[in-house]
């Protein structure tokens, strides 16, 4: 994070907007051009790359730092399997890299960058932390049909069959809608959650750090040591926001895939 010299706050908040390289014309209503977020997204996206590429290459049987901190998140994705149906199980590195791209985006967010290359946490813009919730939504319902077939999977949003049969079709016309909406909010919970928690701490770190810039000591002295806690505590946010990130997204596709669909 970085503001201009004698920027002050406002200074300091230009990380939060977004700014653009490459115009590319738009289709439609949809614009693809490339911004300083999309370059953070595929700065981030390398950065997993090339971590576990890296650690896959260097393998030894007593394995080096790289190599246990790949494996180290490895099993953590796998760990994070199983809560409905072993089904899930061969999907751990889904998980995994879903949790490695959030985290180290975070993180990528939360290290001081001159203000020259544009400074920007992805995480912080709705539009992308939708994109991913949109993805797991994607696959929860593919995952679904896959196991279950179109009819199966979608007799899990009306009433358990044990129900006696004239209350289960009178509850269904209430309960199948409900079920429906929920599955539409899930995408948009997701998204929420990650994008309002990193763009929270983001806004107290960067005003703090533009007052630490325009006012200096004694106000910069107060601001200058809360601004260096909220960073530590912002690096637990990182974490366990990949985390439950990663979490809700097993709890979603191995529920699309257990058994009792």
């Amino acid at each position: 994070m970085a503001a201009e010299a004698g920027g002050g706050i406002l200074g300091a908040l230009d990380e939060l907007n977004v700014h653009t390289f490459i115009k590319i014309p738009h289709v439609w209503k949809f614009d693809f051009s490339i911004t300083n977020a999309v370059v953070y997204v595929w700065f981030s996206a390398l950065v997993v790359f090339v971590l576990f590429y890296v650690a896959a290459r260097i393998a030894r049987k007593k394995p080096g730092k790289l190599q246990t901190l790949a494996e180290v998140v490895l099993n953590f994705g796998l760990n994070l399997t199983g809560i409905y149906t072993s089904k899930g199980k061969k999907y751990y590195y889904i998980y995994a890299t879903i949790f490695s791209f959030i985290f180290i985006t975070n993180l990528i967010g939360l290290i001081p960058k001159p203000a020259g290359i544009w400074p920007y946490t992805p995480t912080a813009n709705i539009s992308v932390t939708f994109s991913m919730a949109i993805v797991i939504f994607a696959l929860t319902q593919y995952f679904g049909i896959k196991n279950h077939g179109v009819r199966g999977y979608t007799s899990t949003f009306l009433m358990p069959k044990d129900v006696p049969t004239g209350i289960r079709r009178a509850m269904n016309v209430i309960f199948f809608p409900v079920e429906i909406l929920g599955q539409l909010f899930r995408p948009l919970s997701l998204s929420v959650r990650l994008f309002a928690n990193t763009i929270a701490g983001h806004i107290i770190i960067l005003v703090m750090l533009g007052m630490l810039l325009q006012y200096r000591f004694p106000v910069g002295g107060v601001t200058g040591l809360f601004v260096i806690a909220m960073t530590a505590f912002e690096i637990f946010v990182a974490f366990i926001q990949a985390y439950i990130f990663s979490l809700l997204s097993v709890v979603y596709l191995e529920g699309a895939m257990a058994d009792s669909h």
